[in-house]
């Protein structure tokens, strides 16, 4: 159970008092301060918001502040 934990790859988003914590993600896709688009595996996660900022950014984690309007995610095939 442990192992599985420290292990887990599985894409994960947490929103917690105007921050929006993103795990293994794949990339950034686009960026500006009203849209964040991501790719996560299988979906395009879409983030429409205000003042929107990186506030961190490591291999397999984001996170995201500023006024989240919208979170979307759509789906594609490979």
């Amino acid at each position: 159970m442990l192992r599985e934990y420290i292990y887990d790859n599985q894409f994960q988003i947490w929103y917690i008092n105007k921050y929006l914590n993103i795990y293994n993600y794949i990339e950034i896709l686009s960026f500006d301060d009203n849209n964040i688009k991501i790719k996560i595996p299988d979906s395009i996660l879409s983030i429409k918001g205000k003042n929107l900022t990186i506030t961190k950014m490591i291999s397999d984690e984001l996170l995201i502040k500023g006024n989240i309007i919208n979170i979307e995610f759509k789906r594609y095939e490979k």
